[in-house]
């Protein structure tokens, strides 16, 4: 948590108006040789402000990959170029369990120990390198490239530092793979329109974040603070909704400035959400929500592991319509085990995980078939109430106390119901951020775009152009708009740093 405080947030003064000014000068008047070393060198300082120390991680890691991707890529035979592979993955995991993982072995241990009255261990609390979860992954995704023969090894050690290192997605993402995102750090190729479009998805973003995700944490963190007797039911659902919320722009937010980010030094990274709140089961919203790692997931674990389960079920000759549930369930299970795991060190983290893997094989086996069946509205209602439900393991600091705070909400804890329990929380800012983030979880500030463009071509050329100039010139003013009115808040509150710098 120390490590946060010190850190370089988006959302300040010395990143907006000293960092990222003095990045992109020197970027665009250095020749294009030197253009990966000075954004590899900015992302090493921007790293190094939240902890110096924490630094040779991040470096650590670049030389691992960068020694192993050489060794698989000069290896004669298939079973060296594995055993190269296998030992960088194992040295990239065992690096993650060491600095994310130890305090909760530990921890677990000693309760292990307790119920024996055994000495239990004690250890220096070791600080989280922020960022780990994602540059491992993207590091991962790099050898497995190497080791499929899909990209040759990278020989540049500024390169391949450079894709795992990038500031812009250093700390939360999106993870984009190394055969995509590589060509462009080699090639960038930055333009007018690109960067123009980059400030205007970066400001989007920071408005998301300053505007409407941190009124909404305000609410969160008071209400999940409160003791279990002193809530009710309307309280509760309260505080789980503004949650719900909450992560959504929060990460979103993130993700609009590193793509805007991006854009302005000329790369095009992946776009990490697609409206999941209006999914209407589990799958779609997996599809949607934090699509880079989904992706992810489904390449590099579920597609390996269920063809491995196929492979076994085939030399055991079992064919029958039970074969397709026992080849997806271990996948799907085992998934989002890792996938709760991989968020946190808690069981709360890898119960949230099973719950969305649990899902997924009810509606493989036939829960999807019902839903069908059901009008859009109950589809959206089974999801949105699975979300609600589910994102208060995420939320709570333990098991306990999310089931108690599940309970308060249906009624089995706290004080009687009382709609007045909530009123205190709604001032301008809490109702403002309710209703944009109620209306952004939805598609109708982008149909509103749509329509506002497409009627464009059925009026004349003067008032075409004219409406183009004036729907551009708004487009100004709403982006000047918002950086002020973000810059204000900046100014006037104390950041709140993003939700997924935890994991």
């Amino acid at each position: 948590m120390a490590l946060i405080l010190y850190l370089m947030l988006f959302t300040s003064l010395i990143f907006l108006f000293l960092f990222l000014p003095v990045t992109l000068l020197f970027y665009f008047i250095a020749s294009e040789k030197f253009k990966a070393p000075i954004l590899f060198l900015a992302s090493l300082i921007f790293y190094a402000w939240g902890g110096f120390s924490y630094t040779s991680v991040l470096i650590g890691s670049i030389l691992i990959n960068y020694v192993s991707g050489i060794l698989i890529g000069r290896a004669r035979s298939i079973r060296s170029r594995k055993n190269w592979f296998v030992a960088g993955i194992v040295m990239n995991i065992l690096l993650l369990v060491i600095f994310k993982y130890t305090n909760f072995l530990v921890d677990n241990v000693n309760v292990f120990t307790s119920l024996f009255q055994w000495d239990e261990l004690v250890m220096n609390a070791i600080i989280l390198p922020l960022g780990i979860s994602f540059y491992t992954f993207k590091a991962i995704s790099y050898l497995i490239s190497v080791k499929r023969q899909e990209v040759e090894a990278q020989r540049n050690f500024i390169q391949l530092g450079l894709y795992i290192s990038l500031f812009p997605q250093l700390l939360a993402g999106p993870i984009d793979r190394y055969r995509t995102l590589a060509p462009q750090l080699a090639n960038p190729a930055p333009t007018v329109e690109l960067f123009a479009s980059g400030i205007r998805r970066f400001s989007l973003g920071l408005a998301k974040k300053l505007i409407i995700a941190n009124a909404l944490a305000t609410a969160t963190t008071e209400i999940f603070g409160l003791p279990f007797l002193q809530m009710d039911a309307s309280l509760a659902w309260f505080g789980a909704i503004c949650y719900m919320l909450q992560i959504y722009f929060d990460f979103s937010a993130y993700t609009d400035m590193a793509i805007g980010l991006g854009r302005m030094f000329g790369f095009r990274f992946m776009e990490n959400f697609d409206f999941p709140y209006i999914s209407k089961s589990v799958h779609e919203f997996w599809r949607r929500w934090h699509i880079s790692l989904s992706f992810w997931l489904r390449d590099y674990l579920f597609l390996p592991i269920a063809y491995s389960t196929s492979r076994k079920l085939v030399k055991k000759r079992y064919f029958n319509i039970k074969s397709d549930y026992l080849i997806y369930l271990p996948a799907a299970l085992i998934t989002f085990i890792i996938c709760g795991i991989w968020h946190g060190a808690a069981w709360t983290f890898l119960v949230w995980g099973l719950i969305h893997g649990l899902f997924l094989v009810f509606e493989r086996i036939g829960l999807s078939r019902f839903l069908k069946r059901s009008s859009s509205i109950v589809q959206h209602l089974y999801m949105l109430i699975f979300l609600l439900f589910s994102w208060i393991f995420f939320r709570a600091d333990t098991l306990a106390g999310a089931f108690s705070y599940i309970g308060v909400m249906v009624g089995g804890g706290g004080l009687p119901f009382s709609l007045s329990k909530a009123l205190p929380y709604l001032d301008y800012q809490l109702i403002t951020a309710l209703v944009l983030s109620v209306v952004g979880s939805t598609k109708l500030f982008d149909h509103g775009i749509r329509v506002i463009k497409s009627g464009y071509g059925s009026r004349t050329l003067v008032i075409r152009n004219v409406s183009i100039h004036v729907f551009e010139i708004g487009s100004i003013l709403f982006v000047l708009g918002i950086m002020f009115l973000s810059v204000l808040f900046i100014v006037s509150e104390t950041n709140s740093p993003f939700i997924y710098f935890n994991f």
